[in-house]
């Protein structure tokens, strides 16, 4: 099989430097670490500021479009690989989810909204005075862990999360998400937890209400009022994203899929592919070698 590569943030600094924080200016990112460029994860927390360039990318079988302005922010796990044009220009940072977590009390990373669920949009489509501000925030970050001064740790925790907050502000500015209930989201949250670590073998919404004890039309309601998506339909996309995951990344046949994602019967798997995607599992396999050609 062949396994999708998971980079920690020792992947791209010296052994001997601390692995909880990593930034960079984007040209230099991409020109010194060639292999980002195929489909991959990171065990860490993203976010990257394009201010030059434009290009495509691809995060969980989804692409967006790059261009100046662009904030990416990924969560722990997702595959994304890109497209980008020569120019491409901007700046990169990743840290730990203790990173941020040990510096604050009262605030945890997964309480920013591009961060609530996987599922979240990834992107901030920067307003020109917007990007002016989080352009200036992306380079002291850049400039900071580069200096290694005294207190560095709470200095880059400290300007991370201003630039988050901001990104939430723009975020929400353009998702309607005002009205959004807090423990809801806890809610929903646990739910993506529980389905993060069970849909190979739990694929009803009332096995992941029984396992939250609450009722499953509770569980629906939550889901349409804050994701405007069902508890089905939230199972079905981690289904289809580790499908998609394992079809493009392993040599694995549709069959032996079907059955480490816990359908006994193949033909099912496949219509259930089909329906969610719009082609087969076959189609599917054949169609991505265009994003890699």
């Amino acid at each position: 099989m062949v396994k999708l590569p998971v980079y920690s943030i020792s992947a791209f600094k010296e052994k001997e430097q601390e692995n909880f924080f990593y930034a960079n200016d984007l040209r230099t990112h991409l020109k010194s670490h060639q292999f980002i460029n195929e489909p991959h994860k990171h065990s860490t927390y993203i976010a990257v500021l394009f201010t030059k360039g434009n290009g495509e990318h691809q995060i969980d079988y989804t692409t967006y479009p790059v261009k100046p302005g662009s904030v990416f922010l990924l969560s722990p796990g997702q595959v994304h690989c890109w497209k980008l044009s020569n120019d491409a220009d901007g700046y990169v940072f990743f840290h730990t989810k203790d990173f941020y977590d040990s510096i604050f009390i009262n605030r945890r990373i997964n309480d920013f909204p591009f961060f609530y669920l996987q599922q979240n949009y990834p992107v901030v489509y920067l307003k020109a005075k917007e990007q002016v501000a989080v352009e200036l925030i992306f380079k002291e970050i850049h400039q900071e862990e580069k200096g290694q001064l005294p207190f560095v740790q709470s200095k880059l925790g400290t300007l991370v999360d201003l630039l988050y907050i901001n990104l939430s502000r723009y975020y929400l500015d353009n998702h309607d998400m005002s009205q959004v209930n807090p423990s809801g989201y806890l809610k929903v949250r646990e739910l993506q937890r529980l389905i993060d670590q069970h849909f190979k073998d739990k694929k009803l919404p009332k096995e992941y209400a029984g396992m939250m004890h609450i009722s499953t039309r509770h569980l629906a309601r939550l889901c349409q009022e804050l994701l405007n998506k069902t508890t089905t339909d939230l199972i079905a996309e981690r289904i289809i994203i580790e499908a998609k995951r394992l079809l493009t990344h392993s040599d694995q046949s549709i069959s032996n899929v079907s059955e480490e994602l816990g359908y006994d019967d193949y033909s099912y798997f496949v219509r259930f592919f089909k329906k969610q995607t719009g082609v087969s599992p076959k189609q599917f396999q054949q169609k991505k070698t265009n994003w890699n050609a």
